[in-house]
């Protein structure tokens, strides 16, 4: 996990620079670049890892283990407030709340349950996707972090590549809602419960392989993490099993480089034709 840094000290790791929060009266501020915002909205993901890099900082146990992230509105490049409150503590759960605030309106707002992460990864019948290795995969968002690019650039920071195959990047819908694929930051950060709230939404939406969809804004997002990935590279599996215009569902696995399942997800989300 990333180490925590005084307000003095430089992040080490790309996502850690933009994740960083300046204390404000009523808690922190953090800042939205425009080149984490493609659409001109700031990724979902990437505000989910803002709002647990708070919540971290009030929670007196060290570990997300569940956490449900709400869209209120779009959240737009430039400074935002974000705010954190222990909702219940004192036993070997903590509930911790976080707010995204944006022009005086809130944006987001995140519950999570924190408490200890078992060190030994779950028993389970999941399985990682078979795929070939990562660089025979598709790059799914840009290129791999180039010396002197922006350190919050989206496509640069993180690696994301998906299964060659795949109907819509060969021009054609093959009408199955699945997407697998590699993911890690181009860095090779450790990963932590921040990490995977953001990879967690970093994937093309599995929707593409059945609809001529361009924009998939997320409602709700919700994450649980389930083991201590071990390696950069994680392997990820995303399905949509039902739609019905304008929304549809978004079921999310990740697991790392040893086949050890790391997170679970599911997502609400508007479906843009």
């Amino acid at each position: 996990m990333p180490e925590q840094l005084s307000p003095l000290e430089a992040p080490k790791w790309a996502l850690d620079r933009f994740l960083q929060l300046t204390p404000a009266a009523d808690g922190w501020t953090a800042d939205v670049p425009p080149s984490w915002a493609p659409t001109g909205a700031a990724h979902g993901g990437v505000l989910f890892a803002i709002a647990i890099t708070a919540m971290r900082r009030v929670s007196p146990h060290p570990d997300v283990l569940t956490a449900t992230a709400h869209f209120l509105r779009p959240t737009a490049p430039g400074p935002a407030q974000v705010t954190a409150e222990l909702v219940r503590g004192g036993g070997a759960h903590a509930t911790v709340q976080a707010t995204i605030v944006q022009d005086g309106k809130e944006t987001l707002r995140v519950l999570a349950v924190f408490g200890v992460l078992p060190d030994d990864p779950p028993r389970s019948e999941l399985v990682p996707p078979t795929l070939p290795p990562p660089e025979e995969c598709a790059p799914a968002l840009g290129s791999e972090l180039q010396a002197g690019a922006d350190a919050t650039d989206y496509g640069s920071s993180l690696d994301v590549r998906v299964d060659p195959t795949v109907g819509w990047l060969n021009g054609r819908r093959a009408g199955n809602a699945e997407i697998t694929g590699w993911c890690r930051t181009s860095d090779e950060r450790p990963h932590d419960d921040a990490s995977l709230a953001l990879f967690a939404d970093a994937f093309p939406p599995p929707v593409f392989d059945v609809l001529p969809a361009f924009y998939v804004p997320t409602l709700e997002l919700t994450l649980h993490v389930r083991g201590r990935a071990t390696t950069p590279w994680l392997l990820g599996r995303f399905t949509t099993r039902a739609i019905n215009e304008p929304y549809h569902e978004e079921d999310g696995l990740l697991w790392d480089g040893a086949g050890n399942l790391v997170a679970m997800s599911r997502q609400f989300a508007l479906t843009r034709t």
